[in-house]
């Protein structure tokens, strides 16, 4: 298992976000992280690369136990990449300078080196045009592909992707997700949680539905939607396809 959580509980102040939580990954397996809001989904993926520090349990990373040293925490940045739903790009830095940054601060590459790694990023978003704006000059659609270019540069083992879609137009949901799709070709790990169930349909190796901080149900795509076991997947399902 290249990503592994025993036991995780995290609270915020009095509130409990998440509650004994086991939850594993394979390499190279694309797991869809869904559920109402508030169930504790972004929770769970921001524990993974330490974005939220947990209260107890353990996590291992590529058999890494991110918590043992310091060393081991910081060996994580550049195993996990994260793709948020707003982005986080730097407003005063063009597209290329967003992506070559932290291959030069973090990866020590040259200049030269990382605007090589960082045009090829951007062909494969298909967003080379795109190199010398700012991130206030893009779309919403074209923002989240640079960020996902730019999580790609650091070679990450792990991919991360927070809602990824969810603070886009409808109409450029579809160029996002299709990124994501070719992404999942390539043998990348990838948990990802979104509300987008036709992707999760497509693409995800198995669907983890959770809620209250608990994983309720987790299964295969068919299974979980053709056959939900728990009346709290049934409810959620049905209210997804209403609208």
């Amino acid at each position: 298992m290249i990503i592994k959580m025993n036991n995780i509980n995290k609270f915020f102040d009095k509130f409990q976000a998440l509650k004994d939580i086991n939850f594993s990954v394979k390499k190279g397996e694309i797991v869809v992280v869904c559920g109402p809001s508030g169930s504790g989904k972004s929770t769970l993926i921001r524990c993974i690369n330490n974005l939220e520090a947990i209260d107890s349990g353990d996590i291992a990373i590529d058999d890494i136990d991110i918590y043992k040293s310091a060393k081991n925490l910081k060996s994580i940045k550049t195993k996990v990449g994260m793709v948020f739903q707003h982005f986080n790009l730097f407003p005063h830095l063009t597209i290329l300078e967003n992506i070559t940054l932290a291959q030069k601060l973090v990866k020590k590459l040259s200049a030269k080196e990382a605007e090589t790694v960082a045009m090829g990023l951007l062909d494969k978003v298909k967003l080379t045009e795109k190199k010398y704006s700012y991130p206030q000059d893009l779309s919403g659609g074209q923002k989240q592909r640079v960020a996902i270019a730019r999580s790609l540069a650091m070679k990450p083992k792990i991919l991360l992707f927070d809602e990824p879609t969810s603070a886009l137009d409808p109409e450029t949901i579809g160029d996002v997700l299709s990124v994501m799709k070719d992404l999942a070709k390539e043998n990348y790990t990838i948990v990802c949680v979104t509300h987008e169930m036709g992707f999760a349909k497509e693409v995800a190796d198995r669907i983890v539905f959770m809620d209250e901080g608990m994983i309720v149900e987790e299964n295969s795509p068919q299974e979980f939607f053709d056959n939900p076991k728990s009346d709290r997947a049934k409810m959620f399902l049905s209210e997804i396809i209403s609208h």
